[in-house]
This record gives C-alpha cells, structure tokens and sequence, in this order.
C-alpha cells in the first residue's frame, strides 16, 4: 500500500469518529512520532510503498483510535510548552488551558528571585517541572494521592533534566508543609459528575475519574481544602493559583475574599472562558 492510500484508508476507518482534517492530523502525528516522518511526505512522496513492518505499526495506532483512545496514551507521550511529558491512564493529559496558567506564573514579575512554590495534584507534573525548566532559580515541590501519578512525574523529571520534589499525599487530609511558601498552584478536579454526559469517550473512558471529577454535592471541595492548606503554609503576601471551572469561578473568589486571600484576579482562557484565579494572601 502507497503512503496516499494508507491516508485514504486511515481516514475511511475513522469516518465515525473524526472529521477527515483531524483523522489527517492524527495520522500526522503519528508517523512523525513513530518514523520521524515530516507530513509534507504526503506531498513530496505520496507513491512511498508502506512496509509490512511500517503498516503493522501505524494499523495499531489505528486500532486504539478506533476505540477512541486518546493519541497521547496511544503514543505514551504528550507535549507541553514545547517540553515532552510521558503519559498514561494514570494521569491527565496536559492541556493547552494549564500551559496558560503556567504563562501567567513564569511571568509574574515577582517570581525575579527564588521562591518556594508547591503544585498540587500534579499528576504528570506537566506544572511544577515546565516551572522549574523555565525558572530555575524556582524551588518546586509536588504532591499527587496517586503513587502511579508520582511515578509517572518523576520520570518526566529526569528525562527533562529538572529536579522537583515530588510528595505522595492527600490534600484533603494534609494539613502542614515541610517550608513556608511563596506560591501554591493547583489544577485539582473539577468536573462533576452531571456532566459526564457531555463528555466524549477519549475522555470519560481513558483519563483517570481520580483527577476529573468533584463531587456533585460540594463542587469546590478540593479548593476549599487546597485554600485552608494555603492559609496555613502560604507566606503573607505568597501567591495561589488555580485552574477552575468557569460556572464556579465567582463562588470561588467569594470564598478566597472569605479566607484570607485579597488582589482576587480572574483571567479567561483562549475560548475567552474564566478559567484562571489568582488570589494573595492577606498581610492581616
């Protein structure tokens, strides 16, 4: 089979699930991760004839996409801010609107001199090590309940030559830090289970329900833990980030204002959606 009729086939097998731009772009992807192969072959050599080697291969990506596995898991890798982050279903898949919250900490301009910041729930630990690789002079602890979470984070670390203290811990339960800190960020779940129904399979059947979902009956659980945390170990004046839904974002702020945290900013994502908070803690 020629690479042009391998693209027509990959498309017309995954004619249920995507639109042919996002079955050419997968298929992209794919033979760029698994052959180091630029997608302008498609172009420049559409007569290429597949190896039986070539096409066993690129017929098991297509296996699991057909079931809708996310590429990332089907890969074992993902991308974030240009750094390559190893993946599984034991953690999140970063996404473009934490690389975002990330932007806004490396260029707050408080962070010129070396500061004390903890990341929690850091699953792949996409967070605290792009932190690190982009602002060395950061010290950067994480922590995550899940001990394959850890795992998974700690390799990231090596294979992106930054070191990060990563802890086994549940925030709802811990109450004290190691050191005072300048900075607390955290992407803790916020999905409720009402809206599972408008999720897709790539999500609600790979990503781990540990990291997605809140629960119905106290939506901003994690937060309110993660704040009373950071009431206790924040310096005066540290900084809290979080990624939140954006239904909850004016509830939350109410109960930062609530607990000790004042200069309450909101940012929007890039589908202009409030998606952001940043809140400091009060010098009272």
């Amino acid at each position: 089979m020629t690479l042009i009729e391998y693209k027509s086939y990959f498309r017309q097998k995954l004619s249920y699930i995507y639109k042919v731009e996002e079955s050419d772009d997968l298929l992209k992807r794919i033979i760029k991760a698994y052959f180091n192969w630029e997608p302008v072959k498609f172009g420049l050599e559409p007569n290429y004839v597949i190896s039986k080697k070539e096409e066993e291969c690129l017929n098991s990506a297509l296996k699991e996409l057909k079931k809708e596995k996310p590429l990332q898991y089907i890969l074992g890798f993902s991308s974030f801010m240009d750094l390559k982050f190893e993946v599984n279903t034991s953690v999140l898949i970063p996404r473009p609107e934490t690389e975002e919250l990330v932007e806004w900490i490396v260029y707050d301009e408080k962070l010129i001199r070396s500061k004390e910041v903890l990341d929690i729930g850091t699953g792949s630990g996409c967070i605290a090590i792009t932190l690190k690789h982009l602002r060395s002079r950061l010290h950067v602890s994480a922590l995550d309940i899940s001990a394959k979470a850890i795992e998974v984070a700690e390799n990231n670390a090596r294979n992106n030559s930054v070191k990060v203290q990563f802890h086994q811990a549940d925030i709802l339960t811990k109450k004290n830090w190691i050191t005072p800190l300048d900075i607390i960020v955290s992407n803790p779940p916020y999905v409720l289970p009402s809206e599972k129904k408008q999720m897709k399979t790539n999500v609600l059947g790979y990503e781990p329900k540990l990291a997605l979902f809140a629960p119905e009956d106290d939506p901003l659980l994690f937060y309110k833990k993660i704040t009373e945390f950071a009431k206790q170990n924040l310096k005066s004046g540290g900084a809290l980030y979080f990624e939140i839904n954006p239904i909850f974002v004016n509830e939350l702020s109410l109960f930062l204002n609530e607990n000790s945290f004042d200069s309450i900013e909101v940012r929007n994502d890039f589908h202009k959606l409030p998606r952001m908070v940043k809140a400091l803690r009060s010098n009272k």
